[in-house]
């Protein structure tokens, strides 16, 4: 569920936190929440909030970062968090979502009972000051990516030679999921390029049923083709990232199903990508289901 997050800092240096009353948090604390309908974007529910729930009149805002937390009815929310400063008026709830409010230093929120991930979220951006987004560097996201390749291999290469080509349970061999990665990679790095490129554009998924398709429809590629394939891919990425810069890394685009994101979060994800993967070639070495591990990316 999309949600947009109001961080509303006081001169202080203190934000606004609210009780919830009923709803997948109810009883725990977190800087005040709406949700995105459909008709709407982040930002308008965010005037919304301020404006019918919280009672000021919206002043200047800025995305600041993506938070994921999980209700406690197992509901999923992707939090779109937005910075609010200098609005007109008091903050007071009324009849709604939330029974209290407090302001509260960031690094003094951890006394009252916050969502777990909100809790660890201000932990880890907390500075002197309002919360902070974590930046994004290409040293960091280049050392995450090859750890996370080194796994991917290390599990592959765990499948038995004579078992590398053979299809599991949906469908794919060891050596399709392999294939697979470094497709998705190259998608991952052009689709950066290509919202960096054109403003407002929305980052696009990468389809696994339409690779597979696609895939399974080409000449096969033996195992040394796709392991150079996937250094050529690799090259790519990191000659990329020493071009595109920090500002690059840092710069917010819009998401299909996680609302506002940074392309270095991106980026970083082929690592998360890789994991997935290695894990499920881990399950095939192991003799298990094999299911494929995707969507979001």
């Amino acid at each position: 569920m999309l949600a947009s997050a109001g961080i509303l800092v006081r001169a202080d240096g203190k934000i606004l936190l609210a009780k919830h009353a009923t709803g997948p948090f109810a009883g725990r604390w977190s800087m005040p929440i709406v949700g995105v309908a459909d008709s709407e974007t982040a930002e308008d529910a965010l005037a919304r909030l301020l404006r019918d729930i919280l009672h000021v009149e919206p002043g200047p805002y800025e995305f600041l970062d993506t938070i994921y937390a999980e209700g406690q009815d197992g509901t999923r929310f992707v939090l779109n968090a937005f910075t609010c400063v200098r609005w007109e008026g008091e903050p007071a709830l009324g009849a709604g979502p939330y029974c209290d409010a407090a302001w509260a230093p960031p690094r003094e929120a951890g006394t009252l009972d916050l969502v777990p991930e909100v809790r660890a979220w201000i932990a880890a951006s907390a500075s002197e000051g309002a919360p902070a987004a974590v930046a994004y560097d290409r040293a960091a996201i280049e050392g995450a990516i090859t750890d996370a390749r080194g796994d991917l291999i290390a599990a592959y290469d765990t499948v038995p030679a004579p078992s590398r080509r053979t299809a599991g349970a949906e469908g794919w061999s060891p050596l399709d999921v392999i294939a697979h990665a470094v497709d998705a990679e190259a998608y991952f790095v052009g689709e950066a390029r290509r919202c960096l490129a054109e403003p407002g554009r929305t980052w696009r998924l990468f389809n696994d049923a339409q690779w597979g398709d696609t895939h399974h429809l080409r000449a096969p590629e033996d195992e040394t083709a796709v392991r150079a394939r996937m250094q050529a891919v690799r090259g790519a990425t990191f000659a990329w990232l020493a071009a595109a810069g920090t500002d690059a890394l840092n710069a917010y685009v819009n998401h299909e199903t996680r609302g506002v994101v940074r392309v270095g979060e991106r980026i970083a994800g082929i690592a998360d990508h890789d994991r997935a993967h290695a894990d499920q070639l881990r399950q095939m070495a192991a003799g298990l289901p094999g299911g494929r591990t995707g969507g979001g990316h």
